[in-house]
């Protein structure tokens, strides 16, 4: 209630202001206290906002902003998280849009924890676990760690600590180094949980090496040894028991920590056991002769296995990494769903050693408010980089002509009245927009009441509703991700994609990436959960090396997606395309540069498939290539 009326008081001096002069301070409110050391700033978008329309915010320790703790800009969202922590003290906060005037001046101030908790150093998995629950249950609260090394075992199958509903929690590693055998916190419906200086490692690495020794065609086999240095239980990594997903990967020889595309098995349909015929050596049967002709003899693969992840975190908000290194996790970063505006500054996902091929998983996320993710570093990873997932709503059935029946219950349901969402049809992958006008509890089901009648939505994605709905799902696309930031970001070496996106907003900047087999920047995708397109997005300034058949790809397989700008990109070393926009309308290309000892294979630097209003301005490529291509395959 005290933070509604704050924001009511903020907003009564503006009230009589169009709604389109002026950005307007929201989070932090006047006179908030804030014991996040990286508070979340929020401000109200203006009516007739451009996406690539410049906001500076500037923070600072006295009123006459003298004194400036931040100054930062930025396109396209209408949110802040400073990657440098704010000390406690007061501070003044305010926003402008380009060089108009300034929003009016908010206070607030930045507050240590007056409860205060100490896990002593060398403190086993029961002891550490206990002062977490003491000090979720004295919030707002902070643990300090005491510098060391802490080797903990959850119990199995469980996390070594489980805290709901818990808020402005704060828990500093100060340096401590952490050795776990499982998933080390879970955090359910919390708000404003900070992790930070920590440095987290496994009791058993994520992942094995091998070499290949041999390739048996007729036998539909490859043979690996283990790598010296690297324990003999192949068969633990190579094995879907237990496990999210588990593979192996030959290494480009060339190129650190890129695989050979191609060159890859997954668990799911092979078998491995010990080779008869080859002491030390295990066989990994059945394998395509083509999988094994890119194989070389004698490549270093990886072998990796999907578990558990550090952080477990669902339903949680304004949740924080800062400072955090993991290497050599056999899961994810942070793991799990509908967690808005969640942050990773200063993190990093690191080898053990230069030489390594493998630093660990990223992680995935999906909320209403998008991640943010600055100065990060990234590498060598078995999977993709951050991904921004708008997960599918399964259709269980239809009620009168305008409502659908969703899988589920109200209180767990993404959907809410006014969201803006998406029928898409799985086969043909046609998409239709609508807006859920009421959210509602049915009979075992979440009814969603949509502004346009069912027959229309279902002839504009080319389903029968008579023969039912399997096959067709309904995302909620805004809000959905929004305002999503990946900013001054450097990724080596990966398997999957560098970052991927789907959502409303989103400022992909001032990245690096290099030696990644699948697109650096992937602002829209599709599989069995992801969404199915991207809007309002600036993709600016990257450096971008050897990375996917086509560097950048924007994908909207409903043809939804759109208002894109992709600008000042640096891009060398090419396969098909620099850029490849499919499904897509509005899209501006400008002032970019490629690069590449090899001509694109698909005879341009820029394709478009099934695209519309593709603007290519002041790119700057060798001529002998042209600019841009249109392949029109829709029907």
């Amino acid at each position: 209630m005290k933070h509604i009326l704050q924001i009511a008081l903020l907003l009564a001096p503006l009230a009589a202001l169009p709604e389109t002069q002026l950005p307007l301070p929201m989070v932090p409110a006047s006179n908030a206290v804030v014991y996040a050391p990286q508070p979340h700033f929020r401000w109200m978008r203006e009516a007739d906002v451009k996406i690539d329309e410049v906001h500076q915010i500037q923070i600072a320790r006295d009123d006459k902003f003298a004194d400036l703790a931040c100054d930062d800009r930025l396109e396209v969202v209408s949110r802040f998280v400073p990657v440098q922590a704010l000390a406690a003290g007061k501070y003044w906060w305010r926003v402008r849009r380009g060089v108009g005037a300034w929003s009016g001046a908010v206070p607030f101030a930045v507050r240590t924890p007056e409860h205060v908790f100490t896990v002593r150093a060398g403190s086993g998995a029961a002891a550490v676990a206990r002062v977490l629950q003491e000090a979720a249950t004295n919030c707002p609260a902070q643990v300090n760690f005491e510098p060391g090394a802490y080797k903990l075992a959850p119990p199995a199958g469980k996390s070594l600590a489980t805290l709901s509903k818990v808020h402005d929690l704060v828990v500093d590693g100060h340096g401590a180094r952490l050795v776990l055998a499982g998933t080390f916190l879970s955090l359910t419906d919390c708000q404003r949980v900070t992790l930070r200086n920590f440095t987290v490692t496994a009791d058993r690495p994520g992942h094995t090496l091998v070499r290949v020794v041999k390739k048996d065609p007729a036998g539909g086999r490859l043979l690996v040894t283990p790598e010296p240095g690297y324990g003999a239980e192949v068969p633990r990594f190579f094995c879907m028991k237990d496990s999210g997903g588990s593979f192996l990967g030959c290494m480009d020889a060339e190129h650190h920590g890129r695989y050979i595309p191609g060159a890859g098995i997954s668990a799911r349909n092979a078998v491995i056991a010990p080779a008869p015929d080859e002491p030390g050596a295990f066989a990994i049967s059945p394998v395509k002769p083509a999988t094994l002709e890119l194989c070389p003899v004698g490549a270093v693969a990886v072998v990796t296995a999907y578990h558990w992840q550090w952080v477990q975190m669902n339903r949680s908000e304004e949740c924080t990494f800062s400072g955090v290194t993991v290497t050599d996790l056999p899961g994810a970063f942070c793991g799990g769903a509908n967690n808005s505006a969640k942050s990773y500054l200063a993190c990093k996902v690191q080898r053990r050693s230069p030489k390594e091929y493998f630093g660990g998983h990223s992680a995935c996320g999906s909320g209403r408010i998008g991640e943010w993710v600055e100065g990060c570093e990234f590498e060598c990873l078995p999977d993709d980089g951050p991904a921004e997932q708008s997960f599918r709503q399964s259709i269980k059935g239809a009620e009168g002509l305008d409502a659908v029946l969703l899988g589920g219950n109200l209180a767990n349901s993404p959907v809410r009245a006014g969201d803006r969402v998406a029928l898409v049809n799985a086969k043909g992958g046609r998409g239709a927009a609508a807006t859920a006008l009421a959210v509602t509890q049915a009979a075992q089901a979440v009814r969603v009441q949509l502004d346009r009648p069912l027959p229309g939505l279902c002839a504009a994605i080319g389903h029968d509703a008579a023969r039912g709905w399997q096959g067709v799902y309904l995302y909620c696309d805004a809000q959905s991700n929004e305002d999503f930031v990946y900013r001054h970001n450097r990724h080596v070496g990966g398997r999957g994609h560098g970052v991927k996106f789907n959502g409303t907003r989103a400022l992909i900047a001032d990245n690096y990436f290099e030696n990644i087999n699948g697109n650096a920047v992937l602002p829209g995708y599709t599989s069995e959960v992801s969404g199915h397109g991207a809007r309002e997005v600036v993709v600016s300034s990257n450096t971008i090396i050897r990375c996917g058949w086509t560097p950048i790809e924007v994908r909207s397989t409903s043809v939804l997606g759109g208002n894109i700008i992709i600008r000042g990109n640096r891009i060398s070393e090419t396969r098909d395309a620099a850029i490849d926009i499919r499904g897509c309308t509005g899209v501006i290309i400008s002032g970019n540069e490629f690069r590449s000892s090899t001509a694109p294979a698909k005879g341009a630097w820029v394709i478009g498939t099934d695209a519309a209003d593709i603007r290519c301005e002041a790119n700057r490529y060798p001529a002998e290539t042209p600019e841009f291509k249109l392949n029109m395959k829709s029907k």
